[in-house]
């Protein structure tokens, strides 16, 4: 066809066209591959666990740090119809500072399913005093066997496994059970305040009795035919109850952030949109005799828009490959503390983008193609 001929007799031409298209495509893909791994940093620990509702303490607006279920209300929440199983989930801020680089990292406590953390090394399931990691901790020096010194609390773990995706607020996630977690949460709570008894120090039996049994949320599994919407109205006004996804871009500015991002990946579209638009736009008017004369030999301006239009898609596809080459080399040049989270399923929606703002962009050339007189245009290359 006329349009593959003139690709193959000016390579170099379109070759450096493609390759500057797939720096734009590679450019739109580093950009959703680092969003996706943004919410994944922030929202990971939370929006991966395994279970079809989440329930939060009431009017805490979805705010993991500020939900305290009281042994009581796990209770409630697990006999509550429609409930197949559920299990307490705990969360703690600490710091660790036994590492070659002391981290901030957030403590979560789980009653139960283990299960559910994909294992990178070690094992999955901690027991007392122990904890599994999101591998990101290795970035500080954490390796399997360490004991972990959490502070300011005292409190030494003992590294048994590491885990993946499972960062909060873009903080590793350290997993221990719940008595642990209850353990690192009084302490968290009382600090180091004297313990002796003296006047005005805190009671510590006291605050231990009242956090005996209890989790931050509570990780649902619903029962056949039972929906989430059926949940909250059970458990209503005292719990609030939502989906992971949901919960995860609940609290911590979240909506904010994604509007960001998405605000940024539309713009660097329409910049992709505008290069490939202008890079055919000037090639058309450099080609103005060439489409003259087809013109004049009886082409219609639909047949020679035709040839553009299979023209974008065969380099676009050809920058596609590179572009993605080039992120997937980008990513793994990253560290892996990096917020980079490849998705197929956003790439390819990125990709349908791509390819709908190139044909968006080539009706440049297509005002160019039906401007072009034939008489007149080979008349001006006569003389």
């Amino acid at each position: 066809m006329l349009a593959v001929k003139e690709l193959l007799g000016s390579k170099l031409k379109f070759g450096l066209i493609a390759l500057a298209i797939g720096l734009v495509v590679s450019l739109t893909f580093i950009m959703a591959s680092m969003s996706e791994g943004l919410i994944t940093g922030m929202t990971g620990a939370k929006g991966n666990l395994d279970a079809d509702a989440l329930v939060f303490q009431g009017d805490t607006y979805l705010a993991l740090e500020r939900s305290r279920l009281t042994a009581a209300d796990l209770e409630t929440i697990a006999s509550a119809d429609g409930v197949a199983d559920s299990y307490g989930v705990g969360q703690a801020m600490v710091s660790v500072d036994s590492a070659d680089e002391p981290f901030d990292a957030r403590a979560f406590g789980l009653g139960g399913n283990f299960e559910q953390l994909p294992v990178v090394e070690g094992v999955g399931i901690p027991g007392p005093d122990e904890a599994v990691l999101d591998v990101t901790a290795k970035v500080n020096g954490v390796e399997l066997g360490d004991t972990l010194h959490l502070t300011p609390i005292d409190e030494d773990l003992t590294v048994v496994g590491f885990t993946e995706d499972r960062r909060y607020i873009m903080t590793p996630a350290i997993y221990v059970d719940l008595p642990t977690w209850e353990r690192i949460f009084v302490a968290t709570a009382i600090g180091r305040m004297d313990e002796s008894g003296q006047e005005g120090a805190p009671d510590v039996d006291r605050i231990t009795e009242q956090v005996a049994g209890s989790a931050s949320i509570a990780a649902v599994k619903l029962a056949e035919d039972t929906t989430i919407e059926e949940l909250a109205d059970e458990l209503a006004p005292a719990f609030d109850v939502v989906t992971p996804a949901e919960a995860a871009l609940a609290g911590n500015g979240m909506s904010v952030m994604i509007l960001a991002v998405n605000g940024i990946q539309v713009v660097s579209l329409v910049i992709g949109a505008l290069v490939i638009g202008v890079f055919f736009y000037i090639t058309t008017l450099h080609k103005t005799g060439q489409i003259a004369a087809v013109k004049a030999l009886g082409a219609s301006s639909g047949f020679v828009y035709r040839q553009l239009l299979l023209q974008i898609t065969i380099l676009v596809a050809i920058a596609s490959v590179l572009g993605i080459a080039l992120t997937l080399a980008t990513g793994a040049s990253m560290p892996p503390a990096m917020a980079f989270d490849p998705q197929p399923g956003r790439w390819a929606t990125s990709l349908a983008a791509i390819f709908a703002m190139a044909y968006l962009g080539s009706l440049f050339s297509l005002r160019s193609i039906l401007a072009i007189d034939p008489a007149t245009a080979l008349d001006r290359a006569e003389h």
